[in-house]
C-alpha cells in the first residue's frame, strides 16, 4: 500500500475518533450506564454507541472487513483484500463508567497478522497518537518515538489482568516475580493507553497475557512506528494475544535473560 492511501487511511480513522467523541460526549452521564455486569468487567451503553458510530463510517469510507469488540467479525461486501481494521470502541470501559480518565478510542489496520498503522485517541487529555509502521508516529502531530532506557531496574513497567486471569496464590506468586525486577510497574486498566505510553516513552515496556487482540491493535502498531519492537503470539479461537512491547534494549534483554 502507497504512503499517500495510508496518510488517508490515518487521517479517516484519527477523524472518525474525533467525530465519535464529538456525537457522544453530550449525553456522556447517559453513556454511562452499565448494560452487562460481568464478573471481572462491564459492558456501558458507551461501548454500543461509539462502536455504532465509529463501524458505520469505516463502513462508508472504506473497503476493508472490520473486527471489533461488541461486534465481532464483520465481513466486507467485495473483500479483495488482506487488509481489516480492528476496533476497540472504549478500552478502559470500567475506567470510564467510574469517572476514572484513563480511557480511549483504539482503531488500527491490520494487514494478515502484522499491525500497519494506528490510533489511539485519550479524549480526556485531548491526546491523539497516531502511526504508520516504518514511516513514523505522532502525538497530536508531533513525532515520538520509545524511550532508550536499557535496564530493568530503571524501567517503568505497565501490565494488567485481563477478564479471564488466574487469581490463584501459585500465579500471583509467580507475577510478582516475573515484575519485581522493574523499576516502577503501573495498571492502568487500558491496555491500548499503556502501548500508546510506551510509544511516546512515558513508559518503557508493556506485557499482558491472553490479553484481547482489539485491546492491544492499534497500541501495537504505534510502538512499532515509534521504532520500537513488538512481540506476539495470536490464539485465534479465542482473539487473545500474549504481548511484549518494548524498546529493542529491554526486550533484547529479556528474550536473553527470560522475563
Amino acid at each position: 500500500m502507497i504512503i499517500t492511501e495510508l496518510k488517508h487511511l490515518l487521517s479517516l480513522a484519527s477523524d472518525i475518533a474525533l467525530e465519535t467523541v464529538n456525537n457522544c460526549m453530550p449525553e456522556m452521564q447517559k453513556t454511562k450506564k452499565v448494560n452487562v455486569d460481568l464478573l471481572r468487567d462491564v459492558k456501558i451503553e458507551a461501548d454500543d454507541r461509539f462502536e455504532k458510530i465509529i463501524i458505520e463510517n469505516l463502513i462508508v469510507h472504506s473497503k476493508y472487513s472490520i473486527l471489533s469488540e461488541e461486534s465481532g467479525f464483520i465481513r466486507a461486501k467485495e473483500e479483495d483484500t488482506d487488509y481489516y481494521w480492528i476496533v476497540d470502541p472504549l478500552d478502559g470501559s470500567l475506567n470510564y463508567s467510574r469517572g476514572i480518565p484513563i480511557c480511549c478510542i483504539s482503531i488500527a489496520l491490520w494487514k494478515d497478522m502484522e499491525p500497519i498503522l494506528g490510533v489511539v485517541y485519550d479524549f480526556n487529555r485531548n491526546e491523539m497518537f497516531t502511526g504508520i509502521v516504518g514511516k513514523g508516529a505522532w502525538l497530536n502531530g508531533a513525532p515520538i518515538r520509545v524511550s532508550e532506557v536499557a535496564e530493568e531496574k530503571s524501567a517503568v513497567l505497565c501490565t494488567g489482568f485481563p477478564v479471564h486471569t488466574n487469581f490463584s496464590k501459585e500465579s500471583l506468586t509467580e507475577f510478582v516475580e516475573d515484575i519485581q525486577k522493574y523499576k516502577k510497574i503501573r495498571l492502568f486498566g487500558s491496555a491500548a493507553l499503556s502501548l500508546a505510553y510506551v510509544s511516546c516513552g512515558r513508559v518503557d515496556y508493556y506485557c499482558e497475557n491472553d490479553i484481547k487482540i482489539w485491546d492491544v491493535a492499534a497500541g501495537l502498531a504505534l510502538v512499532k512506528a515509534a521504532n520500537g519492537i513488538i512481540q506476539f503470539s495470536y490464539s485465534k479461537p479465542k482473539h487473545t494475544l500474549k504481548v511484549r512491547a518494548s524498546n529493542s534494549h529491554l526486550l533484547y534483554n529479556e528474550c536473553n535473560d527470560g522475563l
